[in-house]
């Protein structure tokens, strides 16, 4: 049986997936995994460079960009693990840091999605879980709207700033870079809402956890190197127009605004069921 479907769904980033797959070859995981790894049309020659020198990688080249959401959609379609792992492509992983993660998940079979620590290149600390979004937070986080005081109180309220950490701790999300997911969660959740093409997705899967009685955690047991590249960030509201992706991540919060005005928050009211406990 395999353990662990790793996914990494890519677009022109070909020297990160060289170095990404590269480590992955020298892990010595003790368990099956597969690798499914979803080129969307870059036309980059990653699909090339990826038979040469990984044959052991699923490729699965899309016929255009479909979006981070569906790309990922359809690696679950063909996933095989007991565990679903995203990986993103600007990712370093370690020797061992996979198998904490994976033995922590073990350990709490109520836990759907659970994140690791995510580090800078320079060895220090990012913050990669939070608290559900408002509508401002994209225009905040994007724009020169976040150094203004309300923008910066907004920002770490919603970066949960006050946090430890260094502590394991239910969180309403965690980035999409990195979360290692219960194939039965997945199940039970759905998968992507494709309504996202990109950014939002990870949280909306996040709060649907939450919804259907399955915990998601920040688990610092396990550390992973991340090269945020932050491509949406723009220093002036005015760049929306000339940034496509700054204006597809604004989009992309608006939809999600759209789609949970209203509604409560998940984690008030949310009950862990008898079955979610013996789904190992």
């Amino acid at each position: 049986m395999i353990k662990i479907s790793f996914v990494t769904v890519c677009y022109k980033t070909p020297n990160l997936i060289r170095q990404l797959l590269r480590g992955f070859e020298s892990l010595n995981l003790p368990y099956s995994f597969e690798y499914l790894l979803v080129d969307n049309a870059a036309g980059d020659g990653t699909g090339d460079m990826v038979k040469q020198r990984y044959p052991w990688v699923k490729l699965m080249e899309m016929p255009r960009n479909v979006g981070f959401g569906a790309a990922n959609n359809s690696a679950f379609e063909q996933a095989q693990g007991e565990y679903v792992m995203l990986i993103n492509p600007d990712l370093t992983v370690f020797a061992n840091e996979v198998e904490k993660l994976v033995a922590f998940a073990d350990e709490n079979p109520d836990v759907g999605l659970a994140g690791p620590r995510l580090l800078n290149p320079d060895l220090t600390l990012q913050r990669s879980f939070h608290r559900f979004p408002n509508v401002f937070i994209p225009l905040y986080r994007r724009t020169a709207l976040g150094s203004t005081r309300f923008g910066k109180r907004a920002v770490d309220h919603y970066l949960m700033r006050e946090a430890d950490i260094s502590q394991t701790q239910d969180v309403d999300g965690l980035y999409g870079s990195a979360i290692l997911i219960r194939k039965r969660a997945l199940e039970d959740i759905g998968h992507f809402d494709e309504r996202f093409f990109m950014y939002f997705e990870d949280v909306d899967l996040c709060r649907r956890a939450w919804e259907s009685g399955w915990r998601v955690v920040y688990a610092p047991v396990a550390e992973f190197v991340h090269y945020h590249q932050r491509e949406s960030e723009v220093k002036r509201f005015w760049n929306l127009i000339s940034n496509p992706t700054a204006r597809t991540h604004v989009k992309s919060g608006i939809k999600y605004y759209l789609k949970y005005v209203g509604k409560k928050h998940p984690r008030e009211s949310v009950r862990f069921l008898p079955k979610r406990l013996d789904r190992n």
